[in-house]
């Protein structure tokens, strides 16, 4: 029993370990619906139920146990109801499948699952700490394991009932601990990549995202827009002014062009009063408008300094298309624009080539 037990641990810890590895990577490179994302969440845990089936472990009067009560509490506890139903649902039908015909002992199997799903799916629409939800769907869990152990076999299975809590308390603070483990490596990687990625002072990408950004756009092989901007005078603002009211004006200027793109694209500081956006996808007439929306929204806003006192100010743009400038052309044939706007008078976007 001993064996099998460790064999289900080790079960149960690599999938969720590589699951969740392999979860991340999926979400971090594509964009995925989280109605997709829960469904594909209920069939991976549906479908790890079946195989727990599969390496059961044995208990002193002969019963085969396992841990597939644990894939429908994870199901629930990561995506809700609707996966929760999904992972008891497989795994009813897989327990009817591996008995190979339908019988007391796997309707009884198949009835469990959607038993289990009921007991411990409303402890994860409790408004408490997840803590408290995991303790909650685990408590009815036993109740409902031991409430059938008692039903088959009397009063003479309280040893073995004994035995079924002790597993099953071990089993669920096992696998609170991993998910909360995984939880906060998740959360600090997160917070690490933003850090790296992500310009201090404005919240928009740096250089490093820049390029992370700009290389998925030609890996797209779809026509994007590159725009090169740059805050006409800017050194005189912090001459006059004083450096804070420079950043005051960057936080400010970094809102507008979040906001202004966050649905067609994405905007990144590349250092200074330098700042990158990239549309996709998008032709020429649509990038040269956007540009022109973005440059008179700029120049039309009153900044805030930190003393009171409200300034305007301007910004000259080149822009560059993919595919008519190759990845390695792009950025420069770009910045070659936006010297032209400069040169031409500033407060301006030039189109390149």
């Amino acid at each position: 029993m001993v064996s099998d037990l460790f064999v289900n641990f080790c079960l149960l810890s690599s999938f969720l370990f590589f699951g969740d590895m392999f979860g991340y990577m999926i979400q971090d490179r594509f964009t995925i619906r989280p109605a997709l994302l829960k469904t594909l969440y209920g069939t991976a845990l549906g479908l790890f139920g079946v195989l727990q089936m599969m390496f059961t472990f044995e208990l002193p009067n002969g019963m085969l146990l396992d841990f597939r009560q644990l894939s429908i509490m994870v199901s629930a506890a990561l995506g809700g109801v609707w996966p929760a139903l999904l992972t008891s649902s497989i795994i009813a039908a897989g327990r009817l499948i591996i008995a190979g015909e339908v019988n007391v002992s796997a309707l009884i199997g198949a009835f469990a699952a959607l038993l289990t799903f009921a007991a411990v799916a409303p402890a994860f629409l409790l408004r408490i700490s997840f803590e408290k939800q995991w303790a909650t769907a685990a408590l009815t869990s036993m109740l409902l394991a031991i409430g059938l152990i008692y039903y088959r076999l009397g009063p003479a299975g309280i040893p073995l009932i004994l035995l079924l809590a002790a597993v099953q308390i071990v089993a669920c603070l096992f696998t609170y601990l991993l998910m909360r483990y995984l939880r906060t490596a998740r959360e600090l990687h997160t917070a690490l990549k933003q850090d790296i990625e992500h310009d201090f002072l404005t919240g928009l990408y740096n250089s490093r995202g820049f390029e992370s950004r700009y290389r998925m756009a030609v890996a797209s092989g779809s026509p994007f827009a590159l725009l090169l901007m740059d805050i006409d005078h800017f050194k005189k603002v912090n001459d006059t002014y004083g450096h804070p009211a420079g950043d005051a004006v960057l936080i400010q200027l970094g809102k507008i062009l979040r906001e202004g793109v966050r649905r067609i694209g994405c905007s990144s500081r590349k250092g200074g009063e330098e700042f990158a956006i990239i549309l996709r996808p998008c032709d020429a007439k649509k990038a040269y408008e956007t540009a022109e929306k973005l440059r008179r929204q700029i120049e039309e806003t009153d900044f805030v300094l930190p003393e009171g006192r409200v300034i305007r100010i301007t910004v000259s743009l080149g822009i560059g298309m993919y595919p008519r400038f190759s990845e390695n052309e792009l950025v420069e044939e770009t910045d070659r624009a936006l010297y032209r706007a400069k040169e031409a008078g500033r407060n301006r976007g030039e189109l390149a080539g």
